[in-house]
Parts: structure tokens; C-alpha cells; sequence
């Protein structure tokens, strides 16, 4: 059976349920991104908001563009699947030279992945090896990867983050992993779905109720594609980042950077990172509701 998303051969595990319970944590506070808008400028000169009713130009801290990402998504129209239909979603992830090592420093080294999930959770359709493969989606998971499931979830903020935190199990027995837990679960539903927008508008802002998310320092380039980013030290040498388009503060996808060295044995040998090196660099291309598996919006 395929899994729900292979993060790649010896590539460290994506934010969310594999997230163990850390140690001390290292904090750096970072404000004052400046966010260049492409709206034009009002009638005083200033910038024109892109998305109507959510200010233009800087942002200030990690709450304030949370927030804006809250009122855009409560701002989009969305129409949700019918039952027999499939949410497709299309990503890139840079590749890596070793199994357990950095990722590349070329933009180049990109894969492309597509998957499509039924509605009603009960299959999903992957491309392995040039051709579509149909397996069943495993049920329970935690957070849920199914449209039918993930419509269920709790759309009040403080709701969303109780729901959160009663099904992490002994991953929240100390406050850091709690914390750490949490913030990972919830960037594991923005990723490779499409969410009501009251729902997502509800991760955003339960995210903010966790301590210690801050700002990144200017922009991120995604092979060409500026993104602003926040993030949390997770294990004491990680920063998990959750990246935004800067002009509409729609989710762009997430990436890992190593804050200092570090080193380790594991079952599949050394991990071996040094600082500044990139872990993991997902990026969401495209989401849509399909007809049929293999189709694309």
C-alpha cells in the first residue's frame, strides 16, 4: 500500500504526527517584515490592499500575518466537493544529493507531486512510476487528510487547538512538545488540502495562540517564487517555517532550515546537517476539486 505522503527516501519526516517532544527551546523574536503589495496605491498614494479589507504594506509580527491570512481565506469563494469527488493537489519538493543530508542548492533540483483524494475519504490516487495507482486512505489518521473529515473539525480557533491537543498522546507530555505538536499538526492540515475557508481562517488563528511563532527575516525564494515565512524552533536545532504569498497571504507550503550544526545516529544512518542548511522545502503549486482521479483543475 502507497502512503498518504511519502516525504522521499531517508528525507527527514514533514511537520506534524512523526513530531517528537523536544528540549529546551531557543527563541529569536523577528519583526518588521515589509510586505510590497502589487494593488496599485489609493487615492492618498498609499498601497492599495490586494485582497479587499486587509491592509496593505508592512507586517508588523507573526499574529498580524496570520491574521490577514485568516481574513483572505475567509474572503475567497468556495464551492465544496461533492462526495464522489477528488481534491487534487500538485507540489514541488527540492530534492537532496544524500538521503540523510542537506538539500540542494539548485532550484533545479525539483520533483513534481500530484495526488488525488476522494472526497469521502476513502481512496486516494497517486502517480508511481508514470502511472495512476488507486489505494485505499487509511482511516484515523491524525491530523485527518480527507475532505469528509477535515470538514468536521472544529472552526473556532481555541475549539480547533483544544481538538489538537487532546489527540497527541505522549507526544504532549512535556509543554515544548505540546507546543511543538501542535504547531506541527496544524501546518500538516494546510498542506495537500483544500480546506472550507472557515477552517483554515481556524488553523491561522490557533496557530497564533501558540507560544513562540515569530516572523522570518525578509523574503524566502522558492526557485523564483518570493514567499514571507514564520516559524517555530522545533528539537533545538530546526526551524519549521509555514510560507505565505506576500501579496494575497494565501498558503504557499513550508520548509525546514538547520539553526545550528548537528548530528545524530539512526536507523537509517547519520543525519548529519550543519548550520543554514535547508531540510525540506515544499511548495503547494496548485489545489482544485476534480471529477475523476488523474484529472487536473
Amino acid at each position: 500500500a502507497a502512503s498518504r505522503r511519502a516525504a522521499g527516501p531517508g528525507r527527514l519526516p514533514r511537520l506534524g504526527v512523526r513530531l517528537a517532544a523536544v528540549g529546551a527551546l531557543a527563541t529569536a523574536a523577528v519583526v518588521g517584515v515589509t510586505v510590497l503589495q502589487s494593488g496599485g496605491v489609493d487615492e492618498q498614494g498609499r498601497p492599495a490592499p490586494v485582497v479587499p479589507g486587509i491592509p496593505a504594506g508592512p507586517v508588523a509580527n507573526a499574529s498580524e500575518l496570520l491574521e490577514r491570512a485568516a481574513q483572505s481565506a475567509e474572503a475567497r469563494p468556495f464551492t465544496p466537493p461533492r462526495p464522489d469527488q477528488w481534491v487534487y493537489t500538485e507540489s514541488r519538493s527540492r530534492r537532496g544529493d544524500t538521503p540523510n543530508g542537506p538539500l540542494s542548492d539548485d532550484p533545479a533540483d525539483t520533483r513534481t507531486n500530484r495526488s488525488w483524494t476522494r472526497a469521502d475519504g476513502k481512496v486516494i490516487a497517486l502517480m508511481e512510476n508514470g502511472r495512476l495507482e488507486q489505494v485505499p486512505l487509511a482511516a484515523g489518521t491524525m491530523p485527518p487528510s480527507d475532505y469528509a473529515s477535515l470538514a468536521k473539525l472544529p472552526t473556532d480557533p481555541d475549539a480547533l487547538l483544544k481538538w489538537v491537543y487532546a489527540g497527541m498522546g505522549g507526544l504532549g507530555e512535556t509543554s515544548e512538545g505540546r507546543y511543538s505538536t501542535a504547531y506541527g499538526t496544524l501546518s500538516a492540515i494546510l498542506r495537500d488540502n483544500v480546506l472550507p475557508p472557515r477552517l483554515e481562517a481556524a488553523v491561522f488563528r490557533a496557530i497564533k495562540k501558540i507560544p513562540d511563532v515569530t516572523l522570518v527575516e525578509g523574503r524566502v525564494d522558492m526557485a523564483g517564487r518570493q514567499a514571507i515565512a514564520l516559524g517555530r524552533i522545533t528539537e533545538g536545532y530546526i526551524h519549521e517555517e509555514i510560507l505565505f504569498d506576500p501579496k494575497t497571504y494565501r498558503y504557499l507550503g513550508e520548509r525546514a532550515v538547520a539553526i545550528k550544526d548537528h548530528s545524530t545516529r539512526g536507523e537509517d544512518g547519520t543525519l548529519s546537517f550543519r548550520k543554514g542548511d535547508l531540510m525540506r522545502l515544499t511548495v503547494q503549486v496548485k489545489t482544485g476539486i476534480v471529477d475523476e482521479a488523474g484529472q487536473r483543475p
